[in-house]
């Protein structure tokens, strides 16, 4: 990464050291000023991924994108697809889950629904993991199923912890979401 930043033009803006709780991450700065780009080694969600932010980011992904192979979502559902091993399925949902940050999409919630149910509990453990990282209220229905449903108590009991979190993050969107409405009515 550091020579493709080289290459590009990109000003280092800093480097942050691995810790117990937060991943290895080095930021650069794009030479307009108009996006910063983030190489994080997430050693919790076991994922090194690019992070591109900014008012002004289209270019700095075009080149990015001429550079190295993305996955998109039909390249994830390809790997889902090709994929019957425990461990190479954990590690698609690990990128899966990374990938996810953005608006919801169904194709992409179906993969994670199917690892849900897959026969091994520690795939079904990851699956909720990594959906934990979303931001997409739809899974909320799912994880209160897996709760009551899986027939492994770890599962379930993860679910449950997950189902909370998920909830109270969807309450926190919805409450000031409803405060403004109120005060603009």
């Amino acid at each position: 990464m550091e020579q493709l930043a080289k290459q590009l033009g990109w000003t280092h803006h800093r480097t942050t050291q691995r810790g117990e709780q937060a991943p290895f991450e080095i930021t650069w700065l794009a030479p307009d000023r108009g996006a910063a780009i983030h190489w994080i080694e997430d050693h919790l969600v076991r994922v090194d991924y690019l992070l591109v932010q900014g008012p002004a980011i289209a270019p700095t992904v075009s080149s990015l994108k001429s550079r190295i192979d993305f996955h998109s979502s039909e390249s994830l559902q390809e790997v889902f697809d090709g994929t019957r091993d425990s461990s190479a399925l954990m590690d698609a949902l690990h990128a899966l889950g990374v990938y996810c940050s953005g608006p919801f999409d169904p194709d992409l919630f179906a993969l994670f629904r199917w690892s849900m149910h897959d026969p091994d509990p520690l795939v079904r453990r990851v699956a909720l993991l990594t959906a934990s990282l979303t931001d997409w209220p739809e899974f909320i229905p799912l994880v209160n199923y897996v709760r009551t449903h899986d027939p492994s108590e770890s599962v379930r009991a993860q679910a449950e912890t997950i189902f909370d979190v998920m909830s109270t993050r969807a309450e926190a969107v919805r409450e000031p979401a409803q405060s403004s409405h109120q005060e603009g009515g």
